[in-house]
């Protein structure tokens, strides 16, 4: 009932009230939730896509030992295994360097940049660190099925 009033009063301010304030913030707090929900998912595309292509290349690029490996006797399982148990090491240690190093640049620019103090969330670092290493998985698994199914007679006819 104010805000009429005041705006009578001061024609040159603008008068707005604190739930009006609220609202704005709270409308901008949302899109910027938005916005990084948008930006993860393009993130975990575009990083799962790269793994699944530098895996598929060390494929190719080994199919003589893959061979080999066959021609000894290992089952496609355990060639399945043996490029998934990579995939899962890749995974945990790029999560959790990737965790450190953005945990400490937070920690030494957000003081500095924002001007405000930074505490670390457990919970959320433990869960970059197991979504690299899902997506890692999710990545290789299609890699490693196709090094799982190949012929070793093939393998060995390649120059």
């Amino acid at each position: 009932d104010l805000v009429p009033e005041l705006s009578k009063l001061l024609p040159n301010a603008k008068v707005v009230t604190i739930s009006q304030v609220v609202q704005t913030q709270v409308g901008v707090n949302r899109l910027m939730a938005n916005t990084s929900l948008f930006v993860l998912g393009v993130l975990i595309l575009v990083g799962g896509a790269s793994l699944a292509g530098a895996i598929s290349a060390n494929v190719r690029e080994r199919r003589k030992e893959i061979g080999t490996l066959m021609a000894l006797g290992a089952t496609p399982g355990f060639v399945l295994r043996l490029f998934l148990t990579k995939a899962l090491l890749l995974g945990v240690f790029a999560g959790t360097m990737g965790c450190v190093l953005g945990l400490a640049t937070a920690l030494l620019a957000g003081p500095k940049w924002a001007g405000v103090a930074i505490a670390p969330l457990p919970g959320t670092a433990l869960l970059s660190i197991v979504t690299a290493t899902v997506l890692a998985l999710v990545a290789a698994y299609w890699p490693a099925r196709q090094a799982a199914q190949l012929d070793p007679c093939l393998c060995f006819q390649e120059v």
